[in-house]
């Protein structure tokens, strides 16, 4: 078994080698809905299913502007979004997608580290969630997923599917804290005209099967 001090070492030249040429490690991870345990939602808070009208007119409360893209996919029934209020103050949301994910919504900020994803008719692909800064310590992460396990769970939803950067240590404690199970583990290391890349063999219960890094251009 490696130690704390030498899996700190390794991330570490991970995040250094990341400055300078293209390298992701993306963790898979995914949840039976009907095993996830449930968070009861805060009292004076209200969560549920949120129309792309209301999340513009609360545009303004959030640091970065919400893609386009998102609320086109809510408005054609592509993806959901599942907001938290207090009042009239949005505190938070998450997003779930659904069908065949694109590597662009699969990527750590670098276009060459994107992984599609295709998800099958019973699962749901969680790519945001979001608790803004002064609504947090409050379980509300937990919460909006939790109201979102039942909604999906009555639509006929089995899995729940989510990635996670490898070094974003605080997202892989978050995800595991809600008992999503690791499934497998890409990666994707370019220097110049030299690449690599590895991909998981997933369980049969997965939920999902993934394509080709946009940036791996090996046979």
């Amino acid at each position: 078994m490696k130690s704390q001090s030498t899996r700190s070492i390794r991330w570490l030249a991970y995040r250094v080698f990341r400055r300078f040429a293209i390298a992701n490690v993306c963790h898979f991870y995914q949840s039976p809905i009907d095993t996830m345990p449930r968070t009861p939602t805060p009292d004076s808070y209200t969560i549920g299913s949120c129309p792309s009208k209301r999340l513009r007119e609360h545009a303004s409360e959030l640091d970065y502007a919400i893609p386009e893209r998102d609320l086109e996919m809510l408005d054609a029934g592509a993806a959901k979004c599942f907001a938290a209020f207090q009042a009239e103050s949005l505190a938070g949301f998450a997003w779930v997608a659904f069908g065949n994910i694109p590597g662009d919504m699969n990527h750590d900020g670098k276009p060459e580290t994107g992984l599609p994803i295709q998800l099958s008719d019973e699962a749901a692909f969680i790519f945001q969630v979001l608790v803004l800064p002064a609504y947090r310590g409050r379980r509300l992460y937990a919460a909006i997923l939790s109201r979102m396990a039942d909604e999906l769970q009555r639509d006929g939803i089995r899995h729940l599917v989510l990635t996670t950067e490898g070094s974003n240590h605080n997202a892989l404690r978050a995800v595991e804290r809600m008992q999503f199970q690791k499934v497998g583990q890409a990666s994707f290391f370019r220097v110049g005209p030299l690449s690599r890349a590895t991909y998981p063999t997933l369980p049969r219960d997965a939920g999902f099967t993934l394509g080709r890094y946009i940036g791996d251009d090996t046979e």
